[in-house]
């Protein structure tokens, strides 16, 4: 694609800050450039962050369940508490009862060892002043090797604002690991993909315990369809679903994250 395609479908397409983010993440990472390779998922210390129950086994449920299946210690951290995902004749309160529920319920499916619960006010991510806290106490207990998190780019506030949390609570610390942002409802640019056709099944079932949720919107359609596209990536078209990645060292994803925006303002 030529830059002046580009620059013409981002005046089209998105908003004066959007496009502002777009032009700079475009300048400072050579998304064009970046090699696309096919990763398997290893034995590791894995760590999830999920801004609501559900967003995990959309954004990399078929990965979790590889990862589990090789043997990784696997943890899925909730950021917020969910309360605004139910029908307007259900209480909040109830909702979040029933959206952990779901939660452990999908874990479960996918081979996690732990699922944690940090609590932040839906659509409030941004502005908690404790999460971060929070997630910097699991961190430094867990020492993950890997953290799958929403890709900063996603259209969602919570979504972006995952990555705030993250870069504050690692902020100053000794902790290193490789960030591997994920896609739920904005495609990213990925340089790294995953075959899940062999646990395409536990994401289904996964998926399938989120009732509240896909009694709402039809995420099994909008997901999987996202998962088949991303197939064409794969090496020699030697699967038929993938999921799709942008992974750096967590100094350059902050070096990335930093180059885009104010984490102030953006996240």
């Amino acid at each position: 694609m030529s830059a002046s395609l580009l620059h013409s479908l981002l005046r089209s397409a998105a908003g004066q800050r959007m496009r502002q983010t777009l032009r700079a993440f475009i300048k400072t990472s050579s998304i064009y450039d970046l090699p696309l390779s096919q990763c398997e998922p290893e034995k590791a210390r894995v760590a999830v962050l999920a801004p609501h129950m559900d967003d995990e086994v959309l954004g990399c449920g078929g990965t979790i369940a590889r990862h589990a299946m090789a043997g990784s210690d696997v943890v899925v951290i909730f950021l917020t508490d969910g309360r605004l995902g139910g029908r307007p004749n259900v209480s909040q309160e109830e909702i979040v009862g029933v959206r952990k529920a779901e939660a452990r319920r999908a874990a479960q499916i996918l081979g996690v060892r732990d699922v944690r619960f940090l609590d932040a006010e839906d659509s409030r991510l941004r502005s908690d002043p404790h999460v971060a806290r929070g997630l910097k106490e699991i961190l430094e207990r867990e020492r993950p090797e890997i953290v799958y998190l929403p890709f900063f780019l996603e259209q969602h506030p919570d979504h972006r604002a995952a990555t705030g949390v993250l870069l504050r609570a690692t902020n100053g610390s000794a902790l290193h690991f490789e960030c591997r942002g994920y896609e739920v409802g904005t495609p990213l640019f990925p340089n790294r993909l995953v075959r899940i056709d062999e646990t395409l099944h536990l994401k289904e079932q996964a998926l399938n315990s989120y009732q509240s949720q896909i009694a709402l919107v039809d995420y099994r359609h909008y997901g999987f369809g996202l998962n088949a596209f991303r197939a064409i990536g794969l090496r020699d078209h030697c699967g038929r679903f993938a999921e799709a990645f942008h992974a750096l060292e967590l100094a350059d994803y902050r070096r990335l994250c930093e180059a885009v925006g104010s984490r102030r303002s953006f996240f």
